[in-house]
């Protein structure tokens, strides 16, 4: 496709004008086809980047193109006078469509009658014959500033609302979210940067009140960087360009005014100095490393991520031989009780960690030893991959639920051994589903690289519990994912079929109405 000429017939994709956004698109219509050709030549002088996509005798044949041809112009020059139906009443049929068209009127005669009547019908301009060069490129600049200005209105309001159901991982490995959310941020700062997470106990929305949200406000400006909140962890996340001492020093009065606002437990991780926006996803994990230590150390306070930590093992040969020992004879009062005494004894969140990763390791190969299944070869620390430290840790609010969480276990596999050794496995796989249900997860990966199982076992263990296939409950779920997220009017169907795991848009379409037995856009249609 090229510019700057006719370009009659179909086109199958937009051009980009100099000016960044897309060409604009043009039809004129005039009875004179002499008066036609020197109108896009005119066009073609205000705006190089134009594309005139067709010309027409009269209103009832542009009518005609735009029902062939929907969505695709963006605007129409049409003189007044013209048989069968002229400029007027096309502009008037278009206004009365409620159409997005802008329409601008080229007319011979200079009378207030027609400005008045065309302005009514909420045209673009009102020119007078002969249309001056200079006339028509302020008229069509007007139309491509106003295009420009609804355009980014409309991809603010929409990233918002995507924003809600995204985290700053998922922002940082995705271009184009990245290029949404994150370029702008660092296109109008340099230096390093901090990544903060904010938690606050009381788990609302931040959003519903002006005086935490003109705080959290403040301190983005103060620090020329960006506020995001994610509505899936309940999260609000900074960043924020400056020095370490003085950036501490703002959260320390930021703490102080939510406690007098009544957040005495608002917490706040926070990472490393970086550089780049590629490093996001990677201090996001540290201010979430950070932040953890609120379950030992308690709410209310700032947590900086450090690498000093050394993360001891609390789970000793002898506490690990008299667990197994009351797991296997069914001694589930005392197996909690040598849990529970484990987990208290841990001073930070890394050693927490790798403490509980032990027990759940312990767990794993008791499992497999009592004829669960086959233990795969390299999995001798099993344990982590099941444990996760920025899920599992970061879900809970203090020590107590995260030790009922591995309690609950250790009493599954107390109670349940000899009737459903695969428990504990089953409901570890649901959860991943749940955290992870966007990214591209097969039963076969999962056998492998976080389970270190066969892969068929596997899938039989999982029917055995569920009553279907994994590659059905993945579906299922991913559907009942996309309903909610097509109660949003500002999604397109492509951000939920993105935002339901899905890259390709089709097959997402396809499911959706297997499922459903109509498609997305019915579904949204129908509600």
């Amino acid at each position: 496709m090229q510019r700057g000429r006719l370009l009659y017939g179909d086109t199958d994709q937009d051009t980009q004008d100099k000016r960044g956004g897309r060409a604009l698109k043009v039809l004129i219509s005039d009875d004179e086809y002499y008066a036609r050709k020197a109108m896009a030549k005119k066009v073609f002088q205000a705006d190089p980047d134009a594309e005139i996509m067709g010309d027409f005798e009269n209103g009832v044949q542009v009518l005609e193109y735009l029902e062939d041809h929907p969505g695709e112009i963006d605007v129409i020059l049409t003189d007044v006078k013209m048989p069968e139906m002229d400029g007027l009443h096309l502009a008037q049929y278009l206004f009365e469509q409620e159409s997005p068209i802008e329409v601008i009127i080229v007319s011979g005669y200079n009378e207030f009658e027609y400005a008045k009547k065309a302005i009514s019908f909420g045209v673009s301009n009102y020119l007078v014959k002969p249309v001056q060069k200079e006339e028509l490129k302020e008229a069509l600049d007007k139309i491509i500033r106003k295009r420009k200005k609804y355009e980014d209105r409309m991809l603010s309001i929409t990233a918002k609302k995507t924003q809600q159901y995204l985290s700053i991982e998922e922002i940082a490995a995705h271009e184009e979210w990245r290029n949404i959310f994150l370029e702008p941020v660092f296109r109008k700062k340099e230096g390093p940067f901090y990544l903060l997470v904010i938690q606050s106990r009381k788990k609302e929305k931040w959003t519903e009140n002006p005086e935490e949200e003109r705080l959290l406000l403040k301190l983005k400006e103060e620090f020329s960087g960006e506020w995001f909140y994610f509505e899936r962890f309940q999260e609000n996340v900074l960043l924020l360009f400056g020095e370490r001492r003085e950036i501490l020093k703002s959260l320390k009065h930021f703490l102080n005014r939510m406690g007098i606002l009544g957040f005495s437990e608002v917490t706040v991780g926070m990472s490393l100095a970086h550089t780049q926006v590629g490093h996001c996803a990677k201090a996001y994990q540290e201010a979430v490393y950070a932040i953890n230590q609120r379950l030992v150390d308690g709410w209310g306070r700032i947590f900086e991520f450090s690498t000093d930590f050394k993360p001891e093992n609390m789970l000793s040969k002898k506490k690990e031989s008299l667990l197994e020992e009351a797991i296997a004879e069914k001694r589930c009062a005392q197996a909690e009780e040598i849990t529970r005494d484990i987990l208290k004894s841990c001073q930070n969140t890394y050693t927490l960690y790798v403490t509980i990763s032990s027990i759940f390791n312990l767990l794993y190969h008791f499992f497999c030893r009592n004829g669960g299944g086959e233990r795969a070869e390299g999995s001798e620390n099993h344990g982590y991959m099941l444990f996760s430290f920025r899920t599992d840790l970061y879900r809970y609010s203090t020590l107590s639920e995260v030790e009922d969480y591995v309690l609950n276990i250790v009493r599954t596999m107390c109670e349940e051994q000899e009737t459903k050794r695969y428990h504990y496995i089953v409901s570890e796989l649901l959860a991943y589903v749940a955290q992870n249900y966007q990214s591209n997860i097969s039963i076969g990966e999962l056998a492998e690289h976080k389970y270190f199982m066969n892969s068929s076992y596997l899938s039989r263990l999982f029917k055995s519990e569920t009553g279907q296939t994994f590659s059905s409950y993945l579906m299922e779920f991913r559907m009942r994912k996309a309903k909610e997220l097509l109660e949003s009017e500002l999604l397109k169907i492509s951000d939920v079929a993105a935002l339901s795991g899905y890259n390709d848009v089709s097959r997402f379409i396809q499911y959706f109405k297997k499922m459903y037995g109509m498609t997305p856009e019915e579904y949204r249609g129908k509600r």
